[in-house]
C-alpha cells in the first residue's frame, strides 16, 4: 500500500503519468527531464543494484523471451557492471536483430559489445577469445553492406590469430571467406597472393572437416568475382559447380547467393532461358533467407530483365530493390542497384532520371569503397549528362573510371567504360574519338562472350561509321548486331537494326 501511496504522490503531483492497468500496472514519467533527474539523484551503487535487480527480474519473469528482451537486458546488466552478462545479451541482441533482418541494429549490438569487452591480452582464457571473435564475425556479417571494405578486412584480419588459437576451424573458415570476399570486392583476383592465402585455408578447412560446402562457397565467391571482371565464361563454369553442392548442403542462402551469380553470368553471355530458370530459383531460395540473400535475388532478377532487352520489367524490381536498401542500410545492395537502374533509365531516354540515380549510386559507393561499382557508375552519368548537354560536368569522367578498372583488370568494366564513352562521343560529334572506342569495347566485349552488350555496341558503332560516311562498313557492323539480336532472340532490338538497314 506504501508503493501505491507514493504513485499516487507522484502522479498528483504532476510527474507521472498512469500508462496501463493492464496486463500490468504501468506508469511513465511526464517529462525525460524527470527520468534524468530521478535517476541522476541515485546514487552510483543504488542505480547499478536497480539495474541488476531488473535484469534477474525479467530473466525470471520471460524466460522464453530472452532473444526478444535482449537489448534491454544487456543495458541492464551492462550498467550494472556485469560485462560478461552483458556481452553474452548484446550477443543475443544482434543475432535476433540479424534474424529480423535489422542490419543497421545488429551492428550496433555487435559494436556495442566489442566497446564493452576488456582490452585484448596476451593470455586470455578460450571462452573470452570465443566471444572477441564471435563479435567480430558479427560485426562483418551485419556491417558488410555499409562499412568501408577496407574496415572490415583490418578487423577480420586482426581477429584470426585467436581464431587459430581456439583451434575451431568452422570459427576460422567464416573469417577467411569473410577476407576473400571483402578482397576480391575490391577488384582483388583469386591469384591476389592475400586472397590466395584465405582460399588456401577454407580449402583446407574444407578437407579436415569433410566439408563439400566449404569449397563450393570459395568456388561461388570465385565465380561471381570473374562474372563482374571476367572472364565470365570461367566464373559460369566455376558457380554451376558450387551450386549443386550448396544445395546438396541445405545452405539456402549460399545457394541463392550462387544462383543469383550464375542467372547473372548467363545473362551476360546472353544465354537468357538459363539466366531466367536460375534467377526464378535464386528467388524461391531467397524467401526463406536473410536480407541481403533478398535483395542479391532482386539483383540478379532486374540484371536478367535489363540484358533482355525489357526494360520496362526492369525498372520496378530495381527501384524496389534500390528503396529497400537504402531503408535497412544495405548500401553496397544500393550501390549496385542503382547502376542497374540508371543504365535502364538511360537506355529508355530517361537521361534526368538516370542522372539522378547514377549520382545517388556513385556517392553511396565512394562512402562504402565499393571499386568495382564506382568507375560504371561515374561512366554511365557521364554519358548521361553528355546526353543532357551538360559537358562540362562530364569531364574526365571516362578517364577515371578506366584507370580504376585498368589497375584491377576489370576487363567488363572497362568495356562497359569505352562503350558509355563511345557514346557521349558520338553525341557530341567526335566522330574519330567515338569510332575508336566503339572498336575497343567491341573487341573486349567479343572475347569475354558477352554477346548482348556486343550485340548493342555493334548497333552503336554501326550508326556512327554511317554518321561518319563510312556507310559500308556501318552496314556491315550493323548486320554483326543485327545477326546476334537475332540468335538470342531479342526481336524488338533485331528489328531496329533492320529497319536502320532498310533505310539505307
Amino acid at each position: 500500500m506504501a508503493g501505491k501511496a507514493q504513485l499516487d504522490t507522484l502522479e498528483a503531483k504532476g510527474l507521472i503519468r498512469l500508462a496501463a492497468t493492464r496486463p500490468e500496472l504501468e506508469y511513465l514519467f511526464r517529462h525525460w527531464l524527470v527520468q534524468d533527474a530521478a535517476y541522476g539523484s541515485l546514487l552510483k551503487q543504488e542505480r547499478r543494484a536497480l539495474h541488476r535487480l531488473v535484469g534477474e527480474s525479467l530473466e525470471v519473469l520471460y524466460p522464453d523471451r530472452g532473444s526478444e528482451l535482449a537489448g534491454v537486458l544487456a543495458i541492464h546488466f551492462s550498467e550494472a557492471g556485469d560485462t560478461d552478462k552483458a556481452v553474452e545479451y548484446l550477443l543475443a541482441a544482434g543475432r535476433y536483430a540479424m534474424e529480423r533482418n535489422a542490419i543497421a541494429e545488429a551492428y550496433s549490438a555487435f559494436d556495442r559489445a566489442a566497446t564493452i569487452l576488456p582490452p585484448a591480452a596476451d593470455s586470455e582464457d578460450d571462452a573470452l577469445l570465443r566471444r572477441r571473435v564471435e563479435i567480430q564475425l558479427g560485426r562483418s556479417r551485419s556491417g558488410w553492406t555499409f562499412r568501408p571494405t577496407e574496415e572490415i578486412i583490418g578487423d577480420l584480419e586482426a581477429i584470426i590469430p585467436a581464431a587459430e588459437r581456439l583451434g575451431d576451424l568452422e570459427l576460422v573458415a567464416p573469417l577467411h571467406l569473410g577476407l576473400a570476399m571483402a578482397r576480391m570486392g575490391l577488384g582483388k583476383r583469386a591469384s591476389d597472393p592475400e586472397v590466395k592465402r584465405s582460399l588456401d585455408r577454407i580449402t583446407e578447412i574444407g578437407e579436415a572437416l569433410h566439408d563439400p560446402s566449404l569449397r563450393a562457397l570459395q568456388l561461388a565467391v570465385i565465380g561471381l568475382n570473374q562474372i563482374f571482371l571476367g572472364p565470365i565464361r570461367d566464373g559460369v563454369t566455376a558457380l554451376e559447380e558450387a551450386v549443386p553442392m550448396l544445395e546438396q548442403r541445405q545452405d539456402f542462402i549460399g545457394a541463392a547467393f550462387a544462383r543469383g551469380a550464375l542467372a547473372m553470368g548467363y545473362a551476360h553471355l546472353g544465354e537468357f532461358d538459363k539466366a531466367e530458370k536460375a534467377a526464378r530459383y535464386a528467388t524461391e531460395l531467397a524467401a526463406g533467407g536473410d536480407l541481403i540473400a533478398q535483395l542479391d535475388a532482386q539483383i540478379a532478377e532486374s540484371i536478367v530483365r535489363s540484358e533482355r532487352g525489357q526494360l520496362d520489367e526492369a525498372v520496378p524490381i530495381a527501384q524496389a530493390c534500390v528503396l529497400r536498401a537504402e531503408e535497412t542500410g544495405a548500401t553496397a545492395c544500393a550501390v549496385v542497384s542503382s547502376w542497374i537502374l540508371g543504365d535502364v533509365y538511360q537506355r529508355q531516354g530517361r537521361f534526368q532520371e538516370a542522372r539522378q540515380t547514377l549520382q545517388r549510386g556513385a556517392d553511396l559507393a565512394l562512402v562504402v569503397d565499393r571499386t568495382m561499382w564506382r568507375p560504371s557508375l561515374q561512366a554511365w552519368l557521364g554519358t548521361a549528362v553528355t546526353a543532357l548537354g551538360d559537358f562540362a560536368a562530364a569531364e574526365g569522367s571516362w578517364e577515371e573510371a578506366l584507370m580504376t578498372v585498368r589497375s584491377i583488370g576489370n576487363r567488363v568494366g572497362e568495356a562497359g567504360i569505352l562503350w558509355k564513352r563511345a557514346e557521349a562521343s558520338a553525341q557530341r560529334g567526335d566522330l574519330d574519338a567515338a569510332l575508336a572506342d566503339f572498336g575497343a569495347a567491341a573487341a573486349i566485349l567479343e572475347d569475354l562472350e558477352a554477346r548482348p552488350q556486343l550485340a548493342r555496341v555493334l548497333r552503336g558503332w554501326g550508326q556512327s561509321l554511317r554518321d561518319a560516311g563510312r556507310d559500308a562498313e556501318g552496314d556491315a557492323t550493323s548486320q554483326r548486331a543485327l545477326a546476334l539480336f537475332e540468335s538470342m532472340g531479342l526481336a524488338p532490338e533485331a528489328e531496329a537494326v533492320r529497319t536502320t538497314l532498310a533505310a539505307g
